[in-house]
């Protein structure tokens, strides 16, 4: 009878290119909406600005409304978190005085990619946010 030994360098690579394709279709409504802001911008484009720019324009901000802001804030925001948590590893080890957590990083460039991208979308998003809420 055999025995086999767990080896995390062959396990499959199923969990993080979940996380990575779910992460790229979270990140879609954000990075659109980025594209029609940089179209009204550069080009004068205004119809699909206007359709998704006034839910960020609400007076005041209600946190729990089901807008798109909150849709477009909160698919990135997930995306960072799911494709973040793909990336870690924790561990419960025995240590010299109790069990202690292990964390340890997975190196994967898609999930990595994925969670730079949100964080960069999410600033920008903030701030065109808050640049928006002065101005109005």
């Amino acid at each position: 009878m055999t025995t086999h030994r767990y080896d995390p360098r062959s396990s499959s690579s199923f969990r993080p290119l979940v996380s990575g394709l779910l992460g790229m279709t979270l990140l879609l409504p954000g990075s659109f909406f980025m594209l029609t802001l940089l179209a009204r911008v550069g080009l004068g484009s205004k119809t699909l600005y206007y359709y998704i720019a006034p839910s960020f324009l609400q007076s005041p901000f209600d946190l729990f409304a089901w807008h798109k802001a909150q849709v477009i804030l909160g698919c990135v925001l997930l995306a960072v978190v799911a494709n973040g948590l793909a990336l870690l590893r924790l561990r419960a080890e025995q240590g010299k005085w109790g069990w202690v957590i292990a964390v340890s990083y997975r190196r994967n460039w898609l999930n990595t990619a994925i969670v730079l991208q949100g964080l960069l979308l999410l600033v920008a998003l903030a701030v065109y946010t808050l640049v928006q809420h002065i101005r109005y």
